[in-house]
């Protein structure tokens, strides 16, 4: 909007004196309050997402999807401004900088959630689950309210379920049973989940970031190094482990959030316009995992194709191995108090409903 005002003729000041000139003052400002209006109107709020995912993956296809929902949904109010390849930092830097309301939004794994929630970490239990649909059920019918509720007064709000992808065991060996993991040094990331779970096989855990993963197997350091296809591949360690033993013994759920802060600044339709997003059906556990699993399989046949070896066990070689779990699961719990115990029982009545 251009706005000009003219000046009075010389006669008319002279006839009407500081009239005229109040007359045109009272335009100006008229005119500068619709500039102001109309500047409202177009105003965009811009979102920060940060993400360690690369675009060019399903994980940034889906933040880009749900940055065009959103803009869709708000009506262009809201602008989501992802930034990947952990632009912004590390995946528990910037959770605990969205909790403070210095970024927005972000997708993140549970694992990363339970820094700011640690009960929220047994959601992921290994070896829990019967299968990934009944997975996908729990999460969305019965998990969604429990771990927002959870996060909310840590300052993150949980919009959706993400996906990581299914965990499995990769060696230069062949791992069908229990017994096969005696002894074995395993690469993990540091967490107890991780340390508390290989030990109940009698493996012995070794600290690693993913990087040293390759060089560690290589060296020796470890035995085997249990991953998702989506690193194994990629990384180069399948030319070092070309054994992709097919135990899923992780699940690996994610999550969409936002800033809890940021969500209570925005006016009442801008969050309603984000929930709504989040409550779609395009970004429902089952959803998400699909596309997830879709890219796997092609891992998994690009791996095959260059000559890498898939083990898959059968229905009671897995069987045999998890019938160790459910003592840990409910160790696991313990260590939460009464937290754990609320989670647990949830996720076993959800099981079963599920299942129904």
């Amino acid at each position: 909007m251009i706005i000009r005002i003219d000046n009075p003729p010389a006669d008319a000041s002279t006839r009407q004196g500081g009239e005229t000139m109040t007359v045109f003052k009272t335009i100006a400002t008229a005119g500068l309050m619709a500039l102001a209006a109309a500047t409202t109107v177009q105003a965009e709020t811009i979102l920060k997402l940060a993400t360690a995912a690369p675009e060019k993956t399903p994980w940034g296809a889906q933040v880009n999807r749900l940055a065009e929902a959103i803009a869709s949904e708000s009506e262009g109010r809201i602008r989501v401004e992802p930034y990947f390849n952990s632009q912004l930092g590390t995946e528990n830097d910037t959770l605990a900088q969205l909790a403070r309301g210095r970024i927005e939004m972000g997708l993140f794994t549970i694992s990363a959630a339970g820094q700011q929630a640690p009960e929220v970490g047994l959601m992921q239990l290994y070896g829990y689950y019967d299968n990934n649909d009944q997975r996908a059920c729990v999460q969305d019918k019965f998990l969604t309210d429990e771990i927002r509720k959870r996060l909310a007064p840590k300052g993150v709000f949980f919009g959706s379920w993400a996906e990581v992808g299914n965990g499995y065991l990769m060696s230069d060996r062949e791992i069908t049973s229990a017994d096969d993991f005696k002894g074995m040094k395993v690469g993990i990331s540091v967490n107890k989940i991780n340390t508390e779970h290989w030990k109940l096989f009698g493996a012995n855990p070794v600290p690693l970031s993913p990087g040293e993963a390759a060089s560690a197997a290589s060296t020796g350091l470890i035995d085997m190094y249990p991953t998702v296809y989506t690193f194994y591949i990629p990384s180069g360690l399948n030319k070092i482990y070309p054994i992709a033993n097919e135990y899923n013994y992780s699940n690996g759920p994610g999550m969409f959030a936002v800033s809890q802060r940021i969500m209570d600044k925005l006016s009442e339709d801008d969050q309603a316009a984000i929930k709504r997003v989040f409550a779609d059906p395009a970004f429902s556990s089952k959803a998400i995992m699909d596309e997830v699993f879709a890219f796997e399989d092609k891992m998994r046949a690009l791996h095959e194709s260059q000559g890498g070896r898939i083990v898959r066990l059968s229905a009671e070689q897995v069987a045999e191995i998890r019938s160790k779990l459910p003592p840990w699961w409910e160790a696991m719990a313990a260590d939460y108090g009464d937290d754990g115990t609320a989670i647990l029982t949830l996720m076993e009545k959800a099981k079963v409903a599920c299942n129904g």
